[in-house]
């Protein structure tokens, strides 16, 4: 459900806030970059000042005692570093609903080494936080939108506030962690507002301007190599037939803070560029409007689902549904990237699938969480009944070069650590390369051979997101398009 539905808000499109979804975050993240650009005589003018400027008291306050750990100002700031997840906005990772990791003690202290590390740089002043991103390589996009969100939250606040008075949308008296800044102790306290209320959390919702809303960074670590790669490979006698990590560029660029320095203030010449949300061309927000009636439009012929054998029936049926709308009804279009043609990632293929399953998972008592942590990584789904009834659900495109690894290695891998014996893997075709036609051939024998060897009850099914020249049916023979071609995740 979507804020607006929540509130009946006809056409939220037409206002400037984001509307965001209240079960699940959405993976865009709040861009200072894009707030540094609005301009003077805008209600958010000086925001971004704001943000400088708090970095600036825990700089200064830091100067001088960034060697002694021990000193009263250097716990001062790291007091000021700590920013936990603000939930309260729906963006980030999506990691089990809205429950990210937040910047707690263990990531402030990164953070006030990262400073001390700039002042002995010579950078012991910031115009874009993000150069910190720069120093060390943690600070990624979904930590300089935490930070982003904690600094301003006060703003955010009010402008939640009086959006809501201007639309009538009801309030309670809610608590909202690090909302209120004593200036006197430098630390951050818990305040009481009225806010509206997500039923599904528990929590307040705060809204932010969606025109501050992208999925990376204006200024990240990638874009800094490409303005200063010409110069370093001669200057550093760098010979790179392919690309560098990002551990290489953080180290070049710490190496290099002079051109740091100038390349963000170089930087600012650029326009402002937020994610087009109304287009939403990469799929990360309009899923759920997208898919929200299919369950009412083709509902399972299942009793009930209690065993591990019901739980195998019920995720053979959603899948054959998933199938069913995406190569039948339509839905592979939404796979497809509206501006440039390219099949979408693959996460926009496990969003999709999300919103077609879930009123189904729902309506059976399952719960459906994405991107679990399991040991060795995130699986995609894990599908749960109860305790002892558990599946783990993965998803690869066909052209992905490690498609025979995601069902060989990954899939049991996530199995094993979460001792679950029950997987399936979902294997999306968008092309007609030979490579995907045998692997596509090849994946039922393939996963019955691991099931025997491994002793677990792994299944596996194809989805044909093939561009459809017709309403028809669509063959090998007949196909219009070879999406693969297009793609530029195509690895295979």
């Amino acid at each position: 459900m979507y804020f607006s539905e929540r509130f009946g808000i006809q056409n939220p499109e037409q206002y400037d806030w984001f509307d965001p979804i209240l079960e699940a975050d959405t993976q865009l993240f709040v861009d200072p970059f894009q707030i540094f650009k609005e301009p003077e005589e805008s209600p958010w003018g000086s925001a971004h000042g704001e943000i400088i400027a708090y970095f600036q008291v825990a700089f200064e306050m830091l100067s001088g005692h960034h060697k002694n750990k021990s000193s009263l100002q250097y716990g001062k700031t790291l007091r000021l570093m700590e920013f936990p997840e603000p939930r309260e906005f729906g963006l980030g990772f999506v990691t089990e609903g809205q429950n990210g990791a937040g910047t707690g003690k263990g990531f402030a202290r990164l953070m006030v080494t990262a400073m001390s590390d700039a002042i002995e740089l010579g950078l012991a002043d910031l115009v874009h936080f993000e150069e910190l991103g720069l120093l060390v390589g943690r600070i990624g996009r979904d930590r300089i939108s935490d930070i982003t969100c904690n600094i301003l939250k006060p703003r955010l606040i009010e402008y939640t506030q009086q959006t809501c008075e201007d639309l009538g949308i009801p309030c309670s008296d809610l608590k909202v962690e690090h909302s209120i800044f004593d200036d006197m102790r430098k630390r951050w306290l818990t305040g009481t507002f009225r806010l509206p209320l997500n039923p599904v959390s528990g929590r307040a919702v705060i809204l932010v301007p969606r025109r501050f809303l992208r999925e990376l960074p204006a200024l990240n670590a990638v874009d800094w190599w490409e303005y200063v790669e010409p110069d370093l490979r001669d200057d550093l006698n760098l010979h790179i037939s392919g690309k560098l990590n990002k551990e290489d560029i953080l180290r070049l660029a710490r190496s290099n803070t002079e051109r740091v320095r100038q390349w963000s203030s170089q930087s600012e010449s650029k326009p402002a560029d937020p994610y087009p949300i109304d287009r939403d061309p990469v799929g990360l927000h309009s899923w759920q409007a997208r898919t929200s009636d299919i369950a009412d439009r083709y509902p399972l012929p299942l009793a009930s689902v209690e065993s591990k054998e019901d739980l195998i029936a019920f995720v053979e049926k959603v899948v054959l549904e998933f199938t069913h709308v995406v190569e039948e009804q339509g839905l592979w279009r939404l796979l497809y990237n509206d501006d440039s043609g390219f099949p979408k990632r693959e996460l926009a293929i496990q969003l999709l699938f999300k919103g077609v399953v879930q009123s189904y998972c729902k309506a059976y008592g399952i719960v459906i969480d994405r991107e679990v942590e399991l040991g060795k990584g995130p699986a995609d789904f894990i599908l749960t009944k109860d305790v002892n009834v558990r599946l783990v659900l993965e998803i690869k495109k066909v052209s992905n070069g490690k498609f025979w690894e995601g069902l060989e290695h990954q899939l049991t891998s996530y199995m094993n650590s979460g001792e679950c014996q029950n997987g399936w893997f979902l294997a999306v075709r968008f092309g007609n390369t030979k490579t995907q036609r045998d692997r596509c051939a090849k994946l039922a024998g393939a996963t019955s051979v691991l099931a025997r060897s491994t002793g677990f009850n792994i299944h596996s099914s194809i989805v044909d997101a093939r561009p459809r020249a017709s309403a028809s049916n669509i063959t090998d023979e007949n196909q219009g398009i070879d999406a693969t071609v297009l793609d530029p995740e195509f690895d295979e």
